[in-house]
Order: C-alpha cells, then structure tokens, then sequence
C-alpha cells in the first residue's frame, strides 16, 4: 500500500492570496477606465458590450501576469 505524501501537491498560500487580490485591483480598474471613458448616452444602455471589454482587458492584464507568477511558483529559491 503507497503511503500519499503532501510534498508533491503543495500549494503556496501567499501566491493564492496574491492571485485573488490582484484580480480583484484589475477588475477595479476595469470598470473605472471603463466609466470614466464611456459615453454620456450609454450610462444605462449596453450591459453585454461592457462587461466584454471589462473581461477582455482582464484577460490581456493577466495573461501579461502570468509570466511572473509561473517563475515565482516554479522555483524554489527565495530571492533568485
């Protein structure tokens, strides 16, 4: 009978942590680009076309972040 270990599947909190508060600040600023530059005429109109370009520049945001956060979870060493 194998014995499972927890070192294989480890997960590290601060990068988690980190993750969700930065989608959040990203979103935010989204939506504040997203008011601050729309039209007097759509201030009630057109819910599907703003949430589009809301997810659309989160997703290139984080795709842009997700190089450092695969160097920061792949390695080991502190301060490399």
């Amino acid at each position: 009978v194998a014995m499972a270990t927890t070192d294989s599947v480890s997960i590290d909190a601060f990068l988690v942590i980190s993750c969700v508060i930065v989608a959040l600040i990203l979103v935010a600023i989204n939506v504040y680009i997203l008011v601050y530059f729309q039209a007097l005429d759509d201030k009630n109109t057109a819910y599907l076309p703003k949430f589009l370009v809301v997810f659309g520049l989160t997703f290139c945001e984080g795709a842009i972040l997700l190089l450092p956060l695969d160097v920061a979870n792949r390695s080991g060493a502190v301060g490399c």
